[in-house]
C-alpha cells in the first residue's frame, strides 16, 4: 500500500487533518511490513508483530530511502503515533514510562483495513470501522464544561468539589455509578485531584485501615470502602495514561499491606470512559486486576489467572 493510500484511509476514517502526514503513513506502513528482518526487538521477526520509533525510523530510511534524523523520533511520537493511539488504529506496548522496549503495532481491528488488497472487501471492513469510531465518539462527547468544577457526592449531606476535567468527571462516575453498583454503603477514603493538594481524605478511615497515605508519594486516584463487606477498592482512573499494569498493581499491593493484615478483601480497578479508551490499553491490564468502563456501567471485566483458580478447586 502506497503513502497516497493509506493517507487516503485515514481521511476516509475522519481521522484528524492536522495529523494526515507522509509521516503517519510511514508509521502504518512500517507496521504492516511482514518482511522478516534482523535487529527488531527480541522475539520479533517482523515490524508487523510490534516496532518500536527507533525501528520506524530505520524503515523510513533503508525501505522508503527517506533521510530521517534520529533526533526527530519525538516528533514521530507526538505527532504521528499519538494521534494513531488516540484514535485507537495503534496500540502501545509499555511496561512503564520510560520502558527502552516500548513498541507499537496496529489495533487486531485495523491490521486488515491497512493490508487488505481486495478494493471491495477493504470498503466492507472501512465501513464497518467508520460506523464503529462514530458510535464510539456519540458515547465519549461530553457536554463542555470548560471553568467548571466537578461535584461530587461524598455522602448524604456532604459533597466535594473537584477542579474541572475529564479525568475529574470519571473519578466522579467512579464514586457515584460504580461504588453504588459494586459496593454496599461505599465510603470514599481517598479521592485525588488533577490539580495538586486538592483531593479529598478520610483520615478516620485511613487511620483504621492502616493506610501509609501521604501526599507527596503517588496515590491511586480513588479509594473506595465497603464496611458491611470489608472490601477496599482501589480505582485508578484512566483517560490518556496510567492504568494498573504490572508494575502498578505491584507498587499498590505494597500500599494495601495494612488493609490485607487487618484481613480486608482488595480489589484493583482500572476505570476508562468507554471501550475506544480501553482497547488502547488493552494490553497492559494487569492479571489479577479488573475494568470498569464508563458507558457500560452495569458491567465489569476481571483478568484472572484461569490455571490458579483451577487449582483452588
Amino acid at each position: 500500500m502506497t503513502i497516497d493510500e493509506i493517507k487516503s484511509i485515514l481521511e476516509k476514517l475522519d481521522f484528524p487533518g492536522r495529523s494526515i502526514s507522509e509521516q503517519t503513513a510511514i508509521c502504518i506502513k512500517a507496521m504492516i511490513d511482514k518482511t522478516e528482518r534482523k535487529g527488531l526487538l527480541t522475539g520479533h521477526k517482523s515490524l508487523r508483530e510490534g516496532a518500536r520509533i527507533h525501528d520506524i525510523l530505520n524503515f523510513a530510511r533503508n525501505v522508503i530511502s527517506k533521510q530521517v534524523a534520529e533526533n526527530t523520533r519525538e516528533a514521530y511520537r507526538k505527532t504521528s503515533l499519538a494521534p494513531l493511539m488516540n484514535y485507537g488504529i495503534v496500540v502501545r506496548h509499555q511496561l512503564s514510562t520510560n520502558d527502552p522496549n516500548t513498541y507499537y503495532r496496529l489495533h487486531p481491528d485495523f491490521g486488515p483495513l491497512f493490508s487488505e488488497e481486495n478494493n471491495k472487501k477493504r470498503t466492507q471492513i472501512l465501513t464497518r470501522l467508520k460506523d464503529q469510531l462514530t458510535k464510539y465518539k456519540k458515547q465519549t462527547t461530553r457536554k463542555p464544561l470548560k471553568g467548571k468544577e466537578v461535584i461530587v457526592q461524598i455522602n448524604n449531606k456532604q459533597t466535594f468539589a473537584l477542579s474541572p476535567g475529564e479525568h475529574n468527571l470519571l473519578e466522579k462516575s467512579v464514586v457515584e455509578i460504580f461504588g453504588h453498583a459494586f459496593m454496599s454503603k461505599p465510603q470514599i477514603v481517598y479521592l485525588g485531584d488533577t490539580a495538586p493538594r486538592k483531593g479529598h481524605q478520610n483520615r478516620t478511615l485511613m487511620r483504621k485501615l492502616n493506610l501509609p497515605i501521604d501526599t507527596a508519594a503517588s496515590l491511586p486516584d480513588v479509594i473506595l470502602l465497603s464496611e458491611p463487606e470489608h472490601h477496599l477498592v482501589i480505582i485508578e482512573v484512566v483517560t490518556s495514561s496510567g492504568p494498573v499494569n504490572s508494575i502498578r498493581l505491584k507498587q499498590l499491593e505494597k500500599f494495601a499491606l495494612g488493609p490485607k493484615r487487618l484481613s480486608y478483601k482488595v480489589s484493583y480497578i482500572t476505570a476508562f470512559p468507554s471501550r475506544a479508551v480501553f482497547r488502547r490499553f488493552v494490553e497492559e491490564i494487569a492479571w489479577e486486576s479488573s475494568v470498569w468502563i464508563e458507558n457500560e456501567p452495569n458491567n465489569i471485566v476481571h483478568f484472572e489467572r484461569i490455571r490458579e483458580n483451577l487449582n483452588k478447586k
